[in-house]
């Protein structure tokens, strides 16, 4: 990252100084450790539940839910369907050829057996291509004000378990290859909103998502209120539960997460996500590992200091992350208590 510039070796060199200058590089023969290992610990410190740090959030690609089903496999990219067969489902991963054009038929791989028949009309959102230009393959969301709309489709020609195929349009050449980018750098769900899939009001109807890490399997068919990511596949696919279960009524789901935390392999490497003006943080996280490391009784005082210097650093944040599922849209009541008797029930 361009904001971030401080190698680990800088903040290594300030952490010996508190340490009597005790070696933390090169230590029974091995390069640059325990130094390095240190900074990993550090960072997989910070970057960990409840931290949610805006310079590391990522705006996961829209999941389109289908009817009836609860669970889904997601690497990034959606082929989708509008009006009363509305549903949505993954696309294989580019790796995989998920999307590869031959003799003028495009045809799309998905990761789990679909339900599309001849004659749908289909939409395609976050696709990347390795050979072809993915403007060409990604519908396009609109809301100009008065209404909201997709457009950008392509109607069924075949179908199999899992993959169909359309005509190739301008632009969609022969021996392109493409699909979902993989998702690699998951870390941990923050936040998440609902959109209704078949409504063209401007702003789109729109619900609070409440991410969680775990939730049960159920047979009750309801709008969703809560998703959970349940599993990263270690190939770019995730696994991902709503609950309910979605019904008819079809949902694109927006999910924003926080990216793991990076490998670093020299000390050469910067801090990066971590901005330069977050280098109070490292240097009192990697103040803590090392007395840590070293068995210092000074290790909790040095954690507490560090957990000061996270909440300091967050303050900034605190009025927006507050807000994220708590305030109503609407009147906890109805308009008629909106006398002294309704402000005595409410401060109840």
């Amino acid at each position: 990252m361009s904001n971030s510039t401080i190698t680990l070796q800088t903040i290594v060199n300030f952490a010996s100084t508190h340490i009597d200058l005790l070696p933390l590089s090169g230590v029974g023969g091995y390069t640059n450790e325990p130094a390095l290992s240190l900074c990993n610990d550090v960072l997989s410190d910070l970057i960990s539940d409840p931290n949610d740090w805006v310079f590391n959030r990522v705006e996961m690609a829209p999941v389109f839910t289908c009817q009836n089903k609860q669970d889904y496999l997601f690497a990034g990219a959606t082929a989708f369907s509008l009006g009363s067969t509305s549903q949505g489902w993954a696309i294989d991963l580019g790796s995989n050829s998920g999307i590869t054009v031959a003799a003028g038929v495009v045809t799309v791989k998905t990761l789990e057996a679909h339900r599309f028949a001849v004659g749908d009309v289909i939409y395609l959102t976050g696709v990347v291509m390795t050979t072809g230009t993915a403007s060409y393959y990604n519908s396009v969301f609109t809301d100009d004000g008065s209404s909201s709309s997709w457009s950008g489709s392509w109607t069924i020609l075949t179908v199999g378990t899992k993959s169909f195929t359309f005509a190739a349009t301008t632009g969609q050449a022969n021996s392109d290859v493409g699909g979902a980018p993989g998702i690699t750098n998951f870390g941990y769900a923050t936040s998440g909103t609902l959109q209704e899939v078949n409504n063209n009001s401007s702003p789109p109807n729109q619900y609070p998502l409440t991410m969680k890490r775990e939730l049960p399997v159920v047979s009750r068919v309801a709008n969703p209120d809560k998703c959970a990511v349940l599993a990263d596949l270690g190939t770019g696919v995730l696994k991902i539960r709503f609950h309910m279960v979605p019904g008819s009524t079809v949902f694109m789901a927006n999910i924003v997460y926080q990216a793991k935390a990076p490998l670093k392999t020299a000390l050469t490497d910067t801090w990066a996500p971590f901005p330069d003006n977050f280098a109070t943080v490292l240097r009192q996280g990697l103040l803590y590992r090392c007395y840590r490391y070293l068995n210092d009784p000074k290790e909790q005082t040095e954690y507490q200091k560090l957990q000061a210097e996270i909440a300091k650093v967050q303050a900034a944040d605190d009025a927006t992350q507050t807000d994220v599922n708590i305030q109503p849209e609407e009147g906890l009541m109805d308009d008629s208590y909106s006398g002294a008797w309704g402000w005595f029930v409410i401060l109840l």
